[in-house]
């Protein structure tokens, strides 16, 4: 197996803060001039893409508080061999940048939405968006930035109470809702928190019967894609704690600051920043996807507790 999707952060600054991604202590984000710049980033895409990268998802952080994050949109478009250009936001300024997206080139938007009730959501990330990002959804469908997929991560005790609500709300607005397991990769004592996968499917079906399981985008995918009985609803699962998916991983992750990593749980990182700045730049640059890769074909020895870094430091 070799990667073809590249997961690309481009900040680790968000304008929510989501319980499960940041740590309640204060941790420093990264200055401007310490991020990639987009001549950088396009530089090592367009190496990536030799390598044989295919597939590259813009995420952050929140990708769009990214000064001039248009422009990227256009200069990552028009890389030739990139087939699939999506991106993963909390919504909030999807509404704003919604037909420039679609307009730079990008596929499509995947939407971080862990709750439909307005306290609940502010309670989950610090702020009263809910409705910005209802209608940021609504302006991307017309907009074309579609299949759009809702990313829930269930929360025990929190929003594992909204399940049947999500079903509801994605097959009434022709979404694709996709229930995330919660990885507590950096506070083994929110393990409180996690609610399986296994009981999220046991919930809708007690609901809507059996089930289907059906092929959808790649087989390569970590989510594992079902219908309903008697309806075009489509209902992902991503279950890294009960089902982990390692041995069917197809990506790798480059960090806003230019760290190359295998995994999510991994903790090598390989700084292609200082790559871009020597003579052999790109025999380099591919030979560290190359280490990357054979990193990732040991498998992931770490465990869910990775001390390095925080989830919004590496990527959504």
């Amino acid at each position: 197996m070799k990667a073809n999707y590249l997961r690309l952060s481009v900040t680790d600054h968000c304008n929510l803060n989501c319980l499960y991604c940041r740590p309640p202590e204060l941790v420093g984000q990264v200055k401007q001039e310490e991020l990639l710049s987009f001549e950088e980033i396009t530089t090592i895409v367009d190496l990536a893409v030799e390598w044989g990268i295919r597939k590259v998802r813009i995420t952050g952080g929140e990708p769009l508080v990214r000064n001039n994050i248009i422009d990227l949109v256009k200069m990552l478009s028009g890389i030739r061999g990139i087939r699939d250009l999506p991106m993963t936001t909390n919504g909030v300024r999807l509404e704003e940048f919604a037909h420039l997206l679609k307009k730079a080139g990008l596929s499509r938007v995947n939407v971080s939405l862990n709750s439909l009730n307005r306290k609940k959501f502010a309670r989950i990330t610090g702020k009263d968006n809910l409705l910005q990002v209802l209608r940021g959804i609504r302006i991307a469908r017309e907009e074309g930035l579609e299949p759009i997929k809702i990313n829930v991560v269930i929360l025990k005790g929190i929003n594992d109470d909204e399940i049947l609500d999500f079903v509801d709300f994605a097959r009434e607005k022709d979404l694709i809702v996709r229930f995330i397991e919660y990885m507590p990769v950096n506070w083994p004592e929110q393990n409180g928190w996690y609610f399986s996968n296994t009981r999220v499917r046991e919930i809708i079906e007690r609901r809507w019967q059996a089930l289907k399981p059906i092929s959808f985008f790649s087989n390569c995918s970590p989510a594992r894609y079902f219908k309903t009985n008697h309806t075009k609803l489509v209902l992902g699962f991503i279950s890294p704690i009960s089902q982990p998916f390692c041995h069917q991983c197809n990506r790798l992750r480059l960090t806003a600051t230019g760290k190359l990593m295998p995994c999510l749980f991994s903790n090598v990182e390989i700084d292609l920043k200082k790559s871009l700045q020597r003579k052999n730049r790109d025999y380099e640059i591919k030979a560290s996807f190359d280490l990357a890769m054979n990193e990732k074909l040991k498998g992931t020895t770490a465990s869910l507790y990775p001390r390095k870094k925080y989830m919004f430091q590496i990527g959504g």
